[in-house]
């Protein structure tokens, strides 16, 4: 048997006036009796890359020690010919070699024996993995994965996908879609072209509730019912998201004011948040946006267009307590009417007087999308690079531009606050693509692993797309949702393990 001296730890004598060793068999001596791996019941120093490029921590139950790898992570893979370092006791000697790889998800695991400095003893150790606990808050996460995608006729809407040959566009995916989540197992999908068609062929304008107001499971984007929305007259509902909680949250026009309703569950009935004396949802193409960041039950902002004017104005509002208690206009001071009018802000905190994302497109070529982080006076702090070639996609070519179509949501832009980190959603693209990406919120250029959704379709003439998210802090997960009109929709998890 070849034994190996690896990573030695020592430990440190203090020595000074009235001190001294009492014998010989000082700390160092004792050390050397010693054959462990260090580590306690609840934290192990052993570390391990794997083979996605991550580092995961381990844990120590006796002398079994378990590598913490993301639970999205296929075992094998990941933990298949990768090297684990660690600690022992002074002068201690480790078999096998410890530098030559194993497969630490193989059933039965890996054994180590580690034999003391001087030989008197000897422990074995077995290392295998386990799915990792909740994160330490402030962590972020460390990966994103696709848990299912499906196009616009798989969602149950009549048409094909890619087939621009119906009179009646809907059937090509121009749905003016909006998505949020309505608590952590379903997604709501609205359809501004069922609720309030507003086609040129009057025997297709007629509003259609079964299609415009369509529900689905978080998991596989099965069909699961529609929209419970009492008394409200759906055509007015004009746009939806979600706060980071999932409680689903849409905006209603009244006359020359605004409702703010909530859902705490698909079925169950809206309820009234507040009104806003203004209208936040003004215009009638696909330009409406609603985006929050906070708990509706805490605190939150919600934000949503102010009409489309040369001062780039914005509704914020904060609620507390399930209670809207503050009502303001931003102003980016980037004209909202350039572009094809659309414009939109994302708040960065629950915070009255909160800084913001902003999301615009100044001219038409590629490379003419501009997103931002602002304070609330409106210094802007960061700004997004103007070409990702090759840092993101390989065929990207500046930041994206803009739709053809009026109104058209492009770039959408979306805060996010996932385990005490801020992250920027950005969903772009040009004529024939779209790109939509996670990004961390310092630089606006470092993209987060799994998050990237790209994919090509025709949306020169499309409403554009929008997203919603929410985190959950008791299991540690965040669940995105990307929708793209003449496309479909996606759903990612990031988990932060």
């Amino acid at each position: 048997m070849k034994l190996h001296k690896i990573f030695i730890a020592t430990g440190i004598l203090a020595i000074g006036l009235g001190f001294q060793s009492c014998n010989d068999d000082d700390i160092f001596t004792e050390a050397g009796k010693e054959a462990i791996i260090l580590g306690g019941d609840d934290l192990c120093n052993l570390r391990l890359t794997g083979n996605s490029g991550l580092t995961w921590k381990s844990k120590m139950d006796g002398n079994t020690i378990y590598i913490l790898i993301n639970p999205d992570l296929d075992p094998f893979e990941e933990l298949n010919g990768t090297v684990a370092q660690f600690f022992v006791s002074k002068g201690a000697l480790v078999d096998p070699d410890p530098a030559i790889p194993q497969n630490f998800a193989q059933d039965g695991g890996v054994e180590y024996t580690v034999i003391s400095e001087d030989g008197s003893a000897r422990n074995t150790y077995l290392v295998t993995y386990s799915s990792t606990a909740v994160p330490e808050y402030g962590t972020g996460y460390t990966l994103g994965t696709q848990i299912v995608e499906k196009k616009f006729p798989e969602l149950g809407f009549p048409g094909e996908q890619g087939n621009y040959g119906f009179s009646d566009s809907r059937q090509y995916g121009d749905l003016n879609g909006y998505v949020g989540f309505c608590g952590h197992n379903h997604i709501v999908l609205m359809s501004r072209q069922y609720t309030a068609p507003a086609l040129g062929d009057a025997s297709l304008n007629v509003p259609d509730a079964e299609l415009g107001l369509r529900v689905y499971n978080k998991q596989d984007l099965s069909y699961v019912g529609k929209l419970n929305i009492g008394s409200i007259d759906m055509k007015n509902l004009m746009a939806i998201t979600s706060d980071m909680d999932g409680i689903l949250v849409g905006a209603v026009v009244n006359g020359g004011s605004c409702d703010i309703y909530y859902w705490t569950s698909y079925n169950s009935s809206p309820l009234l948040l507040g009104s806003v004396q203004g209208n936040l949802c003004s215009t009638t193409d696909g330009s409406s946006y609603l985006s929050i960041m906070g708990k509706l039950n805490d605190k939150a902002n919600i934000s949503g267009n102010a009409g489309r004017d040369q001062s780039g104005s914005h509704y914020m509002i904060h609620v507390e307590n399930n209670q809207i208690v503050d009502t303001q206009v931003i102003e980016t001071g980037a004209r909202a009417d350039d572009g094809n009018g659309f414009q939109m802000i994302s708040p960065l905190t629950s915070e009255l007087n909160s800084s913001y994302m902003f999301g615009d497109v100044e001219g038409t070529g590629n490379g003419s999308i501009k997103v931002m982080a602002k304070t609330y006076k409106g210094t802007t702090k960061v700004t997004m690079p103007a070409v990702f070639n090759g840092s993101w996609q390989s065929w990207w070519v500046g930041t994206g531009s803009n739709i053809t179509r009026t109104g058209a949501r492009r770039p959408y832009v979306n805060s996010m606050l996932i385990n005490g980190v801020h992250y920027a959603l950005i969903m772009n693209g040009t004529a024939w693509w779209w790109h939509n990406d996670i990004a961390g919120l310092d630089d606006l250029s470092t993209r987060v692993n799994g998050t990237s959704w790209a994919y090509s379709v025709n949306l020169a003439w499309s409403f554009g797309g929008c997203s919603d998210w929410y985190w959950d802090d008791q299991r540690g997960d965040a669940y995105v949702v990307y929708y793209t009109d003449r496309y479909g929709m996606a759903v990612f998890r990031l988990t932060c393990f």
